[in-house]
């Protein structure tokens, strides 16, 4: 893009983009703040959950295409000598925007680890409810692999408890379960910023090494013409 004019309007763009990722964040953090709350109803946390994954989702496109163009840009400063007029400047937005999308990517990962840290803390709180005697091992087992056969055995392990128990029990386990969903949700969401923020801080050189090849084969290309000569 050698029209400075376009180059800018192009990085205001981008930066426009990881404002509204930002706010996207915000939201993100609202709605699962909204999620952990105990006393609301299964069709609200639903209503919720599918709000947030489209948050996730808008947020996760808005995160790629700035890394795409970021990365654009500083391969294309690459190949602009120093010297010229508009480098500076060139060099300038791409280490701004380079850095805004590497907090973005940061204090997203952060946001989804706590919603993580929080979400396996109230799963503990209902496995007990359930079961007040389990070890610390058996929870954290549980909270790390759950499932519906895991379900019904502890339940049926409780030999004690009336058909109402059973029946609290089961919806209890079921709210576990949903939020065992969320947990690996999450654990997408956090390797994807963490390959997201790897190929951001990789890309410069990579680039560089791409030029250098490209400026060795011309070099070679310069030298064979010169011996055919």
């Amino acid at each position: 893009m050698s029209n400075i004019n376009e180059f800018l309007n192009e990085t205001i763009e981008i930066g426009q983009k990881l404002t509204n990722a930002k706010s996207n964040i915000t939201k993100i953090q609202e709605l699962q703040a909204q999620l952990l709350d105990n006393h609301i109803s299964t069709i609200k946390e639903d209503l919720l959950n599918k709000e947030r994954e489209n948050f996730v989702s808008n947020t996760r496109n808005l995160l790629v295409e700035c890394k795409d163009h970021i990365k654009r840009i500083q391969y294309e400063n690459a190949r602009i000598p120093s010297s010229d007029p508009n480098f500076g400047q060139r060099q300038q937005r791409y280490e701004y925007l380079k850095t805004k999308l590497s907090n973005v990517l940061e204090d997203y990962s952060q946001v989804e680890s706590d919603f993580m840290k929080k979400t396996k803390d109230r799963m503990t709180g209902q496995y007990k409810v359930v079961k007040p005697n389990a070890t610390q091992q058996e929870i954290d087992d549980y909270v790390s692999n759950s499932s519906n056969s895991d379900s019904q055995s502890m339940i049926s392990q409780q030999a004690s408890l009336n058909t109402n128990e059973i029946n609290e029990a089961q919806k209890v386990l079921a709210e576990v379960q949903k939020r065992h969903e969320y947990i690996k949700n999450i654990e997408n969401t956090v390797v994807e910023l963490t390959a997201l923020s790897r190929d951001l801080h990789l890309h410069d050189q990579t680039d560089q090494t791409i030029i250098n090849n490209e400026q060795n084969v011309q070099d070679a290309e310069n030298n064979l013409a010169c011996v055919l000569l």
